[in-house]
């Protein structure tokens, strides 16, 4: 058994081709020990042979229907070659059954592309859908803390994002030494953490020193209980209060991880010391977003870091994104659009953006670009082709006539969309700017 499963690990393919050799041995064999006469079924009433070829073009797509085909082929030339059959070759049996199998081979072919693609699509929307509850947490909490301190806490928790996210922009994929020292000090302000360290992970390891620490710190300690806990179910772990007097009681009383949407694990924060009052679900849930929404940026500003370097003022979500539908287009032809509005100088230039920003769908992102002389709106409507552009245009051309009586063809506003295609975003983005600019 286990060199069957070493086997199936170093080839994986091995078990789809072993199942097509059965399928396709299986009806000549019963065919032999019914009929020998006929092990082929050429003469039978219903032709039972190709009943393995088309169980194997049906799971496996064309490439082993057309094998199976051929070992069928090979087998009555080694059966009439052995005097097993006289008859002469079975030419038209032989082309009925294999242009049938190819039939239902490309039908697999055609849906496991479709399901491949439905399944791609539904983890995108999966990730979007996480990331938007915890910028809807993030936003509801932040109002709840200015309406109770105010006074105390005059920074908000979106004014501590908008700081965070100026770090993150100029990352590359990993957690640095400022990037952790300010994030901790924001979790120390809104979690009231007296004694914590932030570690970097490699491969699902906790590196040995710590990115940053407050107070005490909290030594790494491998083997901890909870430390252990976090990492295997990738989620927040904390000691309960009835479980203080447990044998294998940890040395932390928080070990949370620093995982994107994705499920990638960039590093995990340890606690070992806060106020007991402090420790409640809602602290923990308010430390958790933060983490998570710090990874989901370190990742996009990773990813997109050489359309940050070059656009220095583009969003790393959004360079995120179009990297996204660029691999989509490339690799299953998927449609996304991009469109670029210019607006000239004007008094109302800033209501113009905000009507702009207002249209956006809740899969659609934006960069506003200043570029001295003129603003330049880019939006990415992801799985959006042609139609969705014309259409977007179409609704901003009647908000424009009905707020502000102009149009998108009025003197000092131009619009232009694309469709996002399979080469470097860079050099997408350069193109359409450029034309505008």
């Amino acid at each position: 058994m286990k060199l069957f499963t070493a086997i199936t690990v170093r080839f994986p393919n091995i078990v789809g081709w072993l199942e097509t050799v059965a399928l396709t041995l299986l009806t000549p064999l019963a065919g032999y020990l019914l009929n020998r006469a006929d092990p082929f079924f050429v003469q039978a009433a219903f032709p039972w042979l190709w009943f393995g070829p088309l169980l194997v073009a049906l799971r496996y797509g064309v490439a082993p229907a057309l094998s199976s085909v051929s070992l069928l082929v090979l087998l009555w030339f080694a059966a009439s070659y052995s005097g097993l059959i006289n008859a002469l070759f079975p030419l038209h049996f032989m082309l009925g059954g294999t242009l049938l199998t190819l039939i239902a081979g490309q039908f697999s072919s055609v849906w496991a592309t479709k399901l491949r693609r439905s399944e791609l699509l539904s983890g995108h929307a999966s990730e979007r859908f996480e990331q938007l509850s915890r910028a809807y947490f993030v936003v509801r909490h932040s109002h709840d803390q200015l309406e109770q301190n105010l006074i105390m806490r005059p920074v908000t928790l979106r004014q501590a994002i908008v700081e965070l996210r100026d770090l993150l922009t100029g990352g590359d994929g990993a957690i640095s030494h400022e990037l952790a020292q300010e994030l901790l000090i924001l979790l120390t302000h809104y979690c009231s953490l007296s004694s914590a360290a932030i570690y970097a992970m490699h491969n699902g390891v906790p590196d040995a020193m710590p990115l940053a620490q407050c107070g005490q710190g909290a030594p790494l300690r491998e083997n901890d209980l909870l430390l252990r806990s976090a990492i295997e179910s990738r989620h927040t772990a904390y000691q309960a209060a009835n479980r203080l007097n447990d044998e294998d009681q940890s040395c932390y009383l928080v070990a949370a991880p620093i995982r994107t949407s994705s499920g990638c694990l960039l590093g995990v924060l340890l606690v070992t010391d806060m106020p007991f009052m402090a420790l409640h679900r809602e602290s923990l849930q308010i430390l958790a977003v933060l983490l998570a929404y710090a990874a989901d940026n370190v990742e996009a500003a990773g990813i997109a870091r050489i359309l940050i370097t070059v656009y220095s003022d583009c969003p790393a979500v959004f360079g995120t994104e179009l990297v996204k539908m660029t691999r989509l287009k490339r690799e299953l032809d998927i449609s996304s659009t991009l469109v670029v509005i210019n607006l000239s100088p004007g008094p109302r230039r800033d209501e113009l953006c905000l009507l702009l920003e207002r249209q956006l769908r809740g899969l659609d992102h934006s960069w506003r670009r200043d570029i001295g002389w003129s603003v330049q709106f880019v939006t990415l409507m992801p799985f959006a082709g042609t139609a969705s552009a014309e259409g977007y245009q179409t609704r901003l051309d009647t908000m424009l006539k009905k707020q502000f009586q102009m149009s998108l063809q009025s003197p000092g506003i131009s619009c232009k969309h694309t469709l996002v295609s399979g080469e470097e975003p860079i050099h997408q983005l350069a193109n359409l700017l450029a034309e505008d600019v």
